[in-house]
């Protein structure tokens, strides 16, 4: 039995729920999905694409009057730049590549599992409505806690003989220790989901009534529930959408289940094992640009990257990173292999930096992650998802879109690099931001940049599909900003390609 009172995290299935695995946008227009709204050089923008872009992306074009238009010709100006990209051959580049393939593996095994893991995942009337009634359940505990089996027990003591648990409660706050860090308010549903273990002795206890002392991985733990309330009256919108939500909660959570059993199994066949050497010389490595001087020099991590090195003088320096990092039974990864996957990532992966011991661990459960991820991606290669047309035509748009953020991300460098642009500020922009400079250079560089595209690819919209289009959120100056994002699958990204933020500053 494990808990965690101080800091409870959502253990979040190895694989992505978004709106029922992220199932595409209605057509409600007349024409197939696949009918082409616009072209601009050799891209075709389908219905399609169009609608599931505008669904899932920001909220101010949503906002504007003429919405559809006005997104179209923000999604035009991404194409145009994306045809800049290809054109200059910035897809065959190792970042643009690397990134590609990321996006790529990830449509493949989400085509995996949906047909091995989700098709399998059907929940009973029984569950629905048990997690229903939990979402209606609140439930507000607290908790006293020592890491002693000695000292749990003269607290218990101290209740047995009159002592108020408000008292001893009170007693253990401290400016160390906050109320947070000694009590929960939750629905029973997510109090489940969060610590099962918890939730279950919940159920047993009667409001203003503790439990026996309880022993956990960290210490031990009298839990008292402070109050429990169920309501009883609710609307029928209400209730329709209580409903909704545990359907889709108990679909996630059995399919997390099937997910770790699946992938488990997939772990299990192949049996993967770290190298201890290679992982030292990948910890040291890496800790030249995540660590600060003083801990990399505090835990040695120079004296330990020679150590491991002596185990390969046979090895030119050019080629440690072909070093093989993990063993497994079918092939192996490279020090390599872990750094592409590293670096499509970085941004999304944080190590943890409070010791030497915790910083290794983080880094551990990194290369694991990434174990896992090449074991999928090789399951569905050898099953075929990569051939899949859903799978092509999704990873083109994504291509297209890495390729837009590339050139941008070039004139963004280029306005950097120029020192004289940056140096040259005159009088009358000191009272602006160095960031903002850069900006208003970018919108100004990107305005031209658009223009000279424009001439060079022809672009052709067919206003009469574009009028029969029919979209959730239309000229609403009201229109919610909703970031809708997949965790847990390969890497972490919206359901689909959406408009960048940027373009806001363009209305």
């Amino acid at each position: 039995m494990k808990f965690n009172f101080t800091t409870i995290v959502i253990i979040i299935g190895i694989f992505f729920f978004v709106n029922g695995f992220s199932e595409q946008k209605k057509n409600n227009t007349p024409y197939p999905k696949d009918s082409v709204v616009a072209t601009v050089g050799k891209i075709k923008i389908t219905i399609d694409e169009y609608l599931n872009g505008y669904e899932y992306g920001p909220a101010f074009y949503k906002r504007s009057k003429d919405s559809k238009k006005n997104y179209l010709d923000y999604l035009i100006r991404e194409k145009l730049l994306a045809l800049d990209g290809y054109f200059r051959n910035l897809d065959t580049t190792r970042s643009v590549v690397e990134t590609f393939n990321a996006f790529r593996d990830d449509l493949a095994t989400e085509e995996l599992f949906k047909e091995e893991i989700l098709s399998k995942v059907n929940p009973t009337e029984a569950e629905i409505d048990t997690a229903a009634r939990q979402k209606l359940i609140d439930v507000e505990l607290q908790w006293l806690y020592s890491p002693s089996q000695e000292e749990i027990v003269n607290l218990q003591d101290s209740l047995r003989s009159g002592v108020e648990f408000q008292k001893l409660f009170n007693k253990q706050l401290n400016d160390s220790v906050a109320v947070d860090d000694r009590a929960l308010k939750s629905s029973r549903y997510h109090l489940g989901m969060k610590n099962p273990d918890l939730a279950k002795i919940t159920d047993i206890l009667e409001i203003g009534k503790y439990s026996a002392p309880i022993k956990s991985n960290n210490g031990w733990y009298i839990i008292l529930l402070k109050n429990f309330h169920y309501n009883l009256v609710i609307t029928e919108s209400e209730e329709a959408r209580v409903k909704n939500e545990a359907r889709q909660a108990v679909i996630k959570k059995k399919m997390d289940e099937l997910s770790d059993k699946y992938v488990n199994g997939l772990l299990l066949e192949q049996n993967p094992a770290i190298k201890r050497k290679p992982f030292q010389i990948l910890r040291s490595y890496l800790g030249m640009y995540q660590l600060s001087q003083e801990k990399y020099k505090e835990w040695q991590l120079s004296e330990k990257l020679k150590e491991a090195l002596n185990e390969y003088n046979n090895v030119e320096r050019k080629d440690y990173s072909k070093i093989s990092l993990i063993e497994i039974r079918d092939y192996n990864i490279s020090l390599e292999d872990f750094l592409i996957w590293y670096r499509v990532r970085d941004q999304y992966l944080k190590f943890d930096k409070r010791s030497f011991a915790q910083y290794s661990r983080s880094l551990e459960q990194m290369v694991w992650r990434m174990v896992r991820d090449r074991i999928l991606s090789q399951a569905a290669s050898l099953k075929g998802y990569y051939n899949r047309k859903v799978v092509k035509d999704q990873s083109k748009l994504w291509m297209d879109k890495i390729l837009y953020g590339t050139v941008k991300d070039e004139i963004i460098n280029s306005i950097i690099i120029e020192n004289k642009e940056i140096k040259l500020i005159n009088d009358s922009t000191k009272s602006i931001s160095q960031s903002e400079f850069i900006e208003n250079e970018l919108t100004k560089k990107l305005f031209r940049k658009i223009n000279e595209l424009k001439k060079k690819y022809l672009i052709k919209i067919n206003e009469e599909i574009l009028a029969k289009i029919k979209v959730s959120d239309e000229e609403n100056p009201n229109a919610i900003e909703l970031y809708t994002v997949k965790r847990g699958g390969l890497i972490p990204r919206t359901p689909y390609p959406a408009i960048d933020n940027y373009w806001a500053r363009w209305q």
